[in-house]
């Protein structure tokens, strides 16, 4: 995705992903202006759905046109369509472009699990429980003497005081 910014107009060419849900200084979200590193660039994001704003400072490219910013994961924490303003400040001066729309990508983010507590527990929790049930008919059949021949030893009494 290319986005030029002149005056208030945003053009954007190609596709208007900016990265994926949760993404984290993976991508790199910039553009290219008509004015000079004197001004400060914000990027004013509207998350459509939940109804939530964020505001994003920018950096300029050396030597160049561009700003920029690279995106972390509390920047984009929800899938979906964003609506975007770039904010331009130099002293008193303050300029806004139109408003655009971007999309992210959904991602899996386990750590918003169904149930509190992830399925990964409960199946440890279970490899737990067997392991103690057959520990469990171990010590018993090692009492009854029923485990590798156990009544010869001690006279059966295998955990009892040697005689």
């Amino acid at each position: 995705m290319e986005i030029v910014i002149k005056g208030t107009e945003v053009t954007i060419t190609g596709d208007r992903i900016i990265g994926f849900q949760l993404n984290n200084l993976v991508n790199r979200f910039q553009a290219t202006t008509d004015l000079t590193s004197e001004w400060d660039y914000q990027l004013y994001v509207h998350m459509v759905v939940p109804d939530l704003y964020n505001i994003i400072n920018l950096n300029w490219e050396e030597n160049s046109q561009v700003i920029y910013v690279d995106l972390t994961a509390d920047m984009l924490p929800y899938s979906g369509r964003y609506e975007m303003q770039f904010v331009a400040t130099n002293g008193a001066i303050s300029g806004r472009t139109e408003i655009f729309e971007v999309w992210v990508q959904n991602s899996i983010d386990p750590s918003k699990v169904y149930d509190p507590v992830p399925s990964e527990f409960y199946q440890i929790e279970e490899n737990i429980q067997q392991i103690y049930e057959d520990t469990k008919q171990l010590y018993d059949e090692i009492q009854d003497g029923t485990v590798l021949g156990i009544e010869t030893i001690n006279g059966g009494n295998a955990f009892g005081k040697i005689t």
